[in-house]
C-alpha cells in the first residue's frame, strides 16, 4: 500500500513539472513574438503561380464579425476573399531571432492588429506578387482615383486610391525600412493600405497604395 502511495505521488509531482515547464516555454514564446518592424516579405526568386487561384464567388453577408471578409479592385480586376494573419518569429543567419509577418495563401490578408472597416484608423491588407495565387502581382498598377471595395460585417466600404508607392527594401538601410513600415502603423484617418513585393517576377521593393474612406 505505502509503495502505491509513494508512485501516486511520484507521478503527481512529474505531471506538476511538466505542466509548470510547458506554461513558462508558452509565455516565453508569446512575450518574444513583438510586432515586426519591417513590412511584409515575399519569397525571392520564385516565378508566378497563378493557376490554381479560388474561383470567384460574392461575399458572405451577415456575419457578424467586422474582419473583412472580401476585397474587390477593380481596376487591376481582383476580386478575392480575405482571411486574418498575424506573424511568427524566425531564426536570422545570425541565429538571433526576428518577428516577421505572415502573408495570405490565394487571398489577400488582414493585418489582425489592425484596425476594422468602418471604425476609423488604417486598415492593412497585404497579399504575394508571384506566388501562391499572385493575389496582388498588379498592385503597382493602381492609380489615384481607382476604387478599392471591402466587404465587412455584412457591410461595403468604399475606398479611393490616393497614393501608391514602389519602396526600395531588400538591399535598403535598416532605417529606410523601418521608415517604409510606418505605412502599415495607425494613423487617425479612415484609411485602407494594401502592401505587396515588386516586381513581378523579385521581391526587392514593396508597393503601397493608401486610399481614403469615401462618404457615403
Amino acid at each position: 500500500m505505502q509503495k502505491s502511495n509513494r508512485l501516486y505521488w511520484i507521478v503527481v509531482i512529474l505531471m506538476g513539472m511538466m505542466l509548470i515547464g510547458g506554461c513558462s516555454t508558452g509565455a516565453a514564446q508569446s512575450n518574444a513574438q513583438d510586432l515586426p518592424a519591417a513590412l511584409p516579405a515575399g519569397e525571392d526568386g520564385v516565378i508566378a503561380v497563378v493557376d490554381g487561384r479560388p474561383p470567384l464567388g460574392r461575399p458572405s453577408l451577415g456575419s457578424s464579425t467586422s474582419a473583412p471578409a472580401r476585397l474587390v479592385l477593380p481596376s487591376i480586376d481582383v476580386e478575392t476573399d480575405v482571411v486574418t494573419i498575424g506573424w511568427h518569429m524566425v531564426q536570422q543567419a545570425d541565429g538571433s531571432q526576428a518577428s516577421e509577418w505572415e502573408v495570405a495563401d490565394f487571398a489577400a490578408g488582414w493585418h489582425k492588429n489592425s484596425a476594422h472597416p468602418g471604425e476609423g484608423g488604417n486598415v492593412v491588407l497585404s497579399g504575394h506578387n508571384n506566388i501562391r495565387g499572385a493575389i496582388f502581382r498588379k498592385l503597382y498598377a493602381m492609380q489615384p482615383g481607382d476604387e478599392a471595395i471591402i466587404w465587412a460585417g455584412g457591410q461595403e466600404f468604399t475606398y479611393k486610391v490616393e497614393e501608391v508607392m514602389v519602396l526600395e527594401e531588400k538591399f535598403a538601410p535598416y532605417d529606410q525600412r523601418i521608415d517604409n513600415a510606418k505605412w502599415i502603423k495607425p494613423f487617425d484617418d479612415d484609411r485602407l493600405t494594401l502592401v505587396s513585393c515588386w516586381p513581378e517576377d523579385d521581391n526587392t521593393h514593396r508597393v503601397v497604395v493608401v486610399a481614403k474612406r469615401v462618404n457615403e
